[in-house]
C-alpha cells in the first residue's frame, strides 16, 4: 500500500484559487464532495496517475496499463486537449502558445482576442478541474463495470498529490512519473514523423553525450546535419514539438506554482530510455507487484481474448 506524501497545505494555494477564480467559491467543496463519497463507498476505486513530456512512451504504457486487468477505464488528458483543439480548428501547438500568451502577455487585445477564439474559457484549467473530478470518482465510482482507472497526461499526478492532502484525502492512488533521455526522444519523433528509416539514421549519428535531463532543443544543431529528406520542415516541425513542451510546463508553473515534473509528487519514476515498450511496461507491472496492486483490489488480468 502507498502512503500519500503530505505536503505544506500552501503548496497548492495557487491551484485551489484559480479553480475558485474560474469556477466560483464552490469549486473546492463540489471536489471534496465527490471524494467523500467515493471514499464512503464500499467500493474501492484506484486511480493510476502517468505523466511525463511527450515522447517518453507514457501514452502506450498507460493504455495498455488500461486492458492490463479486467474493469480498466482510460482517459487521456491529450486527447481532451486534441479534441478541443479541433473543435476550435486550431492546431494544438498554437492552442498551447495561444494558452500562454493568455497567461503572461500584458497585451490586454491579445490576451482578450485569444479568450474570444477559445470561447472565452481556459481550456487548460478547464481540462484539469475536469480531471480531479474523473480522480475524485465522479463518473465511475457508480459503475460497476469499473474497478480501476488509468489517467496519462501532464497535470494528473498533480491534481491527485492536490487531492491526497486536506481537507479532501482521496485515498488510492498511484502516481507514476516516465522519463527518458533527450536523445531518445529525438530518435521517438523522427520515427513518428518521417519513419522507422529515418529513425534508424538518427540513432546511428546523433552523438550520445547529450545529459538525461538534457532539452530538447539543446538538439536541434545535431538534428539539422543529419541527412535526412526534406531536413527544413523535419526541423520546423521539431522546433514546434519541443516548444509545445517547453510552453506548458511553464505555463502550469504559472498558473499553480507547481512544476509537474518535480519528482517529489510521484511514487514511482520509469525510465523508458533504450528499452522497447514490453520491457518497459513490465517495469511498471513490477512496480505494482511489489505493493500488491492486484490482490489490494481485487483484480483480475484480462484473458488473451479480453485484450482483443
Amino acid at each position: 500500500m502507498i502512503s500519500c506524501t503530505r505536503f505544506v497545505k500552501s503548496s497548492f494555494d495557487k491551484l485551489s484559487n484559480a479553480y475558485i477564480k474560474n469556477y466560483g467559491d464552490s469549486a473546492t467543496s463540489k471536489l471534496k464532495s465527490i471524494v467523500d463519497n467515493t471514499n464512503q463507498s464500499a467500493k474501492k476505486l484506484p486511480v493510476i496517475l502517468i505523466a511525463g513530456q511527450q515522447l517518453t512512451g507514457k501514452s502506450t504504457m498507460a493504455n495498455r496499463l488500461s486492458k492490463h486487468f479486467q474493469g480498466g477505464k482510460f482517459y487521456s488528458v491529450g486527447t481532451m486537449f486534441r479534441e478541443i483543439a479541433a473543435q476550435l480548428n486550431i492546431s494544438v501547438g498554437l492552442q498551447s502558445k495561444m494558452l500562454r500568451e493568455i497567461q503572461e502577455s500584458n497585451d490586454k487585445e491579445l490576451v482578450e482576442s485569444n479568450l474570444k477564439k477559445m470561447n472565452g474559457r481556459r481550456v487548460d484549467i478547464d481540462i484539469d478541474y475536469n480531471t480531479c473530478e474523473i480522480i475524485a470518482g465522479k463518473s465511475d465510482i457508480n459503475d460497476n463495470n469499473v474497478q480501476y482507472i488509468v489517467i496519462e497526461g501532464r497535470q494528473p499526478a498533480i491534481m491527485g498529490s492536490f487531492l491526497e492532502q486536506e481537507p479532501y484525502n482521496r485515498k488510492d492512488l498511484i502516481k507514476i512519473f516516465v522519463t527518458c533521455s533527450a536523445r531518445e526522444k529525438a530518435i521517438r519523433f523522427l520515427q513518428r514523423e518521417i519513419g522507422t528509416e529515418q529513425a534508424s539514421i538518427a540513432e546511428k549519428m546523433l552523438p550520445d553525450h547529450f545529459s538525461h535531463n538534457e532539452s530538447l532543443s539543446n538538439l536541434t544543431n545535431a538534428i539539422s546535419k543529419l541527412p535526412l529528406p526534406d531536413i527544413n520542415k523535419v526541423m520546423n516541425d521539431f522546433t514546434v514539438n519541443q516548444n509545445r513542451d517547453e510552453d506548458d510546463r511553464q505555463r502550469y508553473i504559472d498558473i499553480y506554482g507547481i512544476d509537474y515534473q518535480d519528482e517529489k509528487y510521484y511514487d514511482f519514476i520509469i525510465d523508458t530510455s533504450n528499452n522497447t515498450a514490453p520491457v518497459n511496461f513490465q517495469k511498471v507491472l513490477d512496480q505494482l507487484d511489489n505493493i500488491k496492486f492486484q490482490d489490494q483490489y481485487n483484480l483480475s488480468p484480462k484473458t488473451n481474448k479480453d485484450k482483443e
